[in-house]
């Protein structure tokens, strides 16, 4: 199973639902990826609004 951005929030997974915002809009076309860890004091998170820690997809299509 390949991995999937969440046309909404970005978050990448493998499942068939968006396991962040619970939507199920996903896109295998995406681009960029963007590894959160600290996303309290990240500019990036704060750019991307981003709240939580993973892996997401800086463009989406």
């Amino acid at each position: 199973m390949s991995e999937k951005a969440c046309t909404a929030c970005h978050f990448i997974t493998k499942e068939s639902i968006c396991p962040k915002c619970k939507n199920t809009s996903l896109s295998d076309d995406f681009s960029g990826i963007v590894i959160m860890f600290d996303p309290e004091g990240s500019a990036i998170a704060k750019a991307m609004n981003i709240k939580e820690k993973g892996r997401y997809a800086l463009k989406v299509r």
